[in-house]
């Protein structure tokens, strides 16, 4: 018997395993399949005889309950130890990682499309967007003001809400950073478990599902190479579409190396610099200056400042932006029209929805928000 672990059990035990280098190298299957119902755990009992065997703790997962994934639906069981997830797709190739001999995890990619292809409680997101109509409505009233409010589709915004948030985690195992447990920091200068080229492959190659169809997109909305949660956030606000609440600005590539070989000694005191965020061809960078959510270790505030020197030297147009530059909506819609101004494009202006979808988007990325 063994048991394949999903969802957040496999984020924290990727997370975990990662910031160690102690990712298994080998994948399983090495061809598509299905999921075996009579070997893998899908029963409590069975999860507690799992645990007499392996410390998960030690892979770790440690908080209940454990997400496993089992093929059919009348294979899960209820309990508080162990939740039992559905996957009667096949398992798509190279998507498994064994840890011990009785534990399989998902790999980063199958792991994120697990999380895209999750549905919401309908009844949960009607009662959540009649609640927000009717705070908004009595928000309006107070003011003072006849205006009605903003309705969304509750459906719509719910699907590319779950296509951003696997963007979210696509740039996190794509980059260079990992979140901690609650209470516990994030770590920085990690090295990247996946890339989205190998995420948008994976889903390609998958079962169609609605999973591997938001994965597929998820891919393609992220970035390789993000140094921190707030590097994400801006991103993924900057270069988003219009109707998904972002700004529509083109993509930059975040923290790739600039070579200056020939200027070191003269403009520069390093072969190579790397700015947080790049659009080569318009010779434009961002600086995110580091603060709570950005300390790099020597990337930090100096570092930043020098490498901005170095290309605002050698004729690059390099904006700035700092903690307090982005702490607000407004800031960060103003930091997109000077960038959009550096990069020669006229950004569109959102209609009410997309509007009403900005905000959602903004507080949902924002680490500050989030953790607070």
């Amino acid at each position: 018997m063994y048991a394949l672990l999903s969802h957040d059990s496999a984020c924290e035990a990727l997370r975990f395993l990662s910031v160690r280098s102690a990712l298994p190298a080998k994948r399983l299957p090495s061809v598509a399949q299905k999921l075996l119902g009579d070997q893998c755990v899908s029963t409590q009992r069975e999860y507690r005889q799992l645990c007499e065997k392996v410390d998960l703790a030690s892979l770790g997962v440690r908080t209940a309950p454990t997400h496993l994934l089992v093929p059919s639906q009348q294979m899960r069981s209820s309990g508080r130890s162990a939740h039992f997830h559905v996957w009667s797709a096949e398992l798509p190739a190279n998507s498994c990682l064994q840890v011990v001999d009785d534990v399989l995890l998902s790999g980063p990619e199958f792991t994120i499309m697990q999380f895209a292809g999750a549905t919401a409680r309908l009844d949960g997101l009607l009662d959540a967007h009649a609640a927000a109509i009717a705070a908004e409505a009595k928000m309006l009233a107070g003011l003072g003001l006849e205006d009605h409010a903003t309705v969304d589709n509750p459906l719509a915004w719910e699907h590319e809400r779950r296509i951003v948030a696997a963007a979210v985690l696509a740039c996190e195992f794509a980059g260079t950073y990992r979140l901690g447990m609650p209470g516990e920091s994030t770590r920085y200068r990690t090295s990247p478990i996946m890339s989205c080229d190998g995420l948008e492959h994976m889903a390609a190659k998958a079962e169609r599902t609605t999973a591997a169809s938001r994965a597929s997109k998820a891919a393609r909305l992220a970035f390789d190479g993000s140094a921190s949660p707030m590097e994400t956030a801006l991103a993924l606000l900057f270069a988003l579409p219009v109707e998904y609440g972002g700004l529509g600005l083109p993509r930059p590539v975040l923290n790739a190396p600039v070579d200056v070989p020939g200027y070191r000694g003269v403009l520069s005191d390093r072969d190579q610099v790397s700015p947080d965020f790049f659009w080569p061809e318009k010779r434009v960078a961002l600086e995110y200056d580091s603060g709570e959510f950005h300390f790099r270790g020597e990337k930090a505030a100096g570092t930043d400042a020098v490498r901005a020197n170095i290309l605002t030297a050698l004729g690059y147009r390099v904006f700035r932006a700092t903690p307090q530059t982005v702490r607000s909506l407004a800031a960060v819609e103003l930091l997109g029209r000077q960038l959009a101004c550096a990069l020669g494009v006229v950004l569109e202006i959102p209609d009410e929805i997309c509007a009403l979808r900005r905000r959602r988007l903004y507080a949902e990325l924002m680490p500050h928000r989030r953790e607070g």
